[in-house]
């Protein structure tokens, strides 16, 4: 279980609803550019520190071992990953780590930052860090209710 964010192609005139729906239909075996990748990994690094990387036939990975973090690209669509770990003022420093990342992503790729789980485009998101805290707090207290332990209630 994460808190994801969803980056995909979006034209000016185009909802939210069209571009997902749009992205989820496309079907792309597409290799993503790799000097679009070594420009996100080298982005991340700045952003998050040192990060593992993976190269797929069809996609690129990333992952910061200390938060869990991932970046997931592909040919026209890109994700960020976030363990459900965190809460409380370490659940501040992740989603300020994931926000920031999430601006260099839509830099370097072009494509659209939309975070579903506010149902809000990244840029209104990013103006309001706070809900996403308050999501991060609201899955560790459902974990902390049913015994499930993480890194940071354990």
């Amino acid at each position: 279980m994460s808190y994801d964010l969803i980056f995909v192609p979006r034209g000016g005139d185009q909802s939210w609803e069209d571009a997902l729906d749009a992205a989820e239909e496309s079907d792309s075996a597409e290799r993503p550019s790799s000097e679009v990748w070594a420009r996100l990994v080298a982005a991340s690094r700045q952003v998050l520190g040192e990060v593992s990387v993976f190269e797929g036939a069809h996609n690129y990975e990333l992952t910061y071992e200390p938060t869990g973090i991932q970046v997931s690209y592909y040919a026209e669509e890109a994700g960020i990953t976030v363990p459900f770990w965190y809460r409380g003022d370490d659940a501040r420093s992740v989603v300020a780590a994931m926000y920031q990342l999430g601006e260099a992503v839509q830099a370097v790729t072009g494509l659209a930052g939309y975070d579903p789980q506010l149902e809000l485009p990244l840029s209104d998101a990013l103006a309001q860090p706070e809900l996403a805290c308050g999501v991060f707090d609201e899955v560790a207290a459902s974990f902390a209710r049913r015994g499930i332990s993480s890194p940071s209630n354990g």
